[in-house]
């Protein structure tokens, strides 16, 4: 291990968020994005072979998060998570139904498992998941517990490193969830802090917990599979992490470890919750992952528990905001900057909005 080694997993982590991005191109070769024989670039051959090529975005995205797993495990003084093996072809949405019942004849009535080790869901254990979901999307009313195979056959998930160990419960709010999720992470945060097979398996083994169901006891599902799966089979569509209800309110909740207080407003939310500003933090990324601009919108905005009218299109407003930091970015870091700093340099009608109702008062 070297002293360059934080440096390259550093910059493995921006390129492969760059690559995640809508517009990256469809077929990458790391020169693009990584010097030859830099931390970033040896890494990446030691883990994974030599990168001198073209190949897809997909294919690049996989081996980039193995060159992670692999430097973290090596930072932590751990073992690597090992590489997945080619499980059997995930079954599809029709084929659930009769899978349970092989289960079920097999092992007896399912028994709700409330204690399990840590795991991660496989690649095929991803497209099993999706598949579980599409089909929960067609009969509402099904089954809301994800088949025991997806979460702890061998199959389609495997046993992730350390001896964490999680238990079933539900989460009320993002701030329980996190409370609950983040001292059990510690040990191993840097390497479960995006992994895709770890969340995504999270996410099925918390569903039952928090998935929102209706009085007449069907279960409500957005088209978003990204609340409960994070990335995809192949490593993908990294940019709709801040989605996944888990890992969203953990995120946040490391993020501001040092001042909850400032994101009370999101932290004390449902889990499920995705108002109009949570929708606008929680979709893009680069205001989701500053530090500075989320506690300034949530103090400009929001009023105790609720958000302040008229925020959408008024002058001051959220909209208006996102457009100016969007020219300021030419002449400052305004994504790195703290609450104060951002609000000294903004024009004056966004002061009207600091600590009172906003411009509906003059209405």
């Amino acid at each position: 291990m070297t002293g360059r080694d934080p440096e390259a997993l550093a910059r493995l982590r921006k390129i492969r968020d760059a690559l995640g991005e809508d517009g990256a191109p469809n077929r990458v070769n790391l020169r693009d994005y990584a010097e030859p024989g830099s931390p970033a670039w040896d890494a990446f051959v030691e883990a994974s072979g030599l990168p001198g090529h073209k190949v897809r975005r997909a294919t690049m995205l996989a081996r980039i998060n193995q060159a992670i797993d692999a430097l973290t495990a090596q930072l932590l003084g751990i073992e690597a998570p090992p590489a997945a093996t080619p499980p059997p072809v995930a079954p599809g949405a029709h084929e659930i139904d009769l899978l349970a019942e092989v289960v079920n004849e097999t092992l007896g009535e399912p028994r709700r498992i409330e204690r399990q080790r840590l795991r991660r869901l496989t690649p095929d254990g991803i497209r099993y998941a999706r598949a579980f979901l599409a089909d929960l999307r067609e009969n509402p009313s099904g089954p809301i517990e994800p088949p025991r195979d997806l979460l702890f056959g061998d199959a389609y998930s495997e046993r992730f490193v350390g001896e964490v160990e999680v238990e079933r419960r539900p989460f009320r709010t993002r701030r329980e969830a996190a409370e609950y999720l983040a001292p059990r992470l510690e040990p191993i945060r840097p390497l479960v802090a995006d992994h895709a097979g770890v969340w995504s398996w999270l996410g099925m083994f918390y569903f039952a917990d928090i998935a929102r169901v209706s009085k007449d006891g069907n279960v409500w599902l957005s088209r978003l599979d990204d609340q409960f799966i994070m990335g995809t089979s192949d490593g993908s569509a990294w940019g709709a992490r801040p989605l996944h209800y888990l890992w969203s309110a953990w995120r946040l909740y490391e993020q501001f470890r040092h001042d909850h207080d400032s994101i009370a407003f999101l932290l004390d939310q449902d889990l499920t919750e995705r108002g109009y500003l949570t929708t606008r933090i929680f979709n893009t990324n680069r205001i989701f992952n500053s530090a500075g601009i989320v506690p300034l919108v949530i103090r400009l905005y929001t009023q105790g528990k609720s958000q302040k009218p008229l925020l959408i299109r008024s002058t001051g407003g959220l909209q208006h905001l996102i457009r100016v930091l969007d020219q300021l970015e030419r002449t400052y870091d305004v994504y790195g900057m703290e609450p104060e700093a951002l609000l000294a340099v903004l024009p004056d009608e966004f002061r009207a909005w600091d600590g009172g109702p906003g411009p509906q008062a003059a209405a």
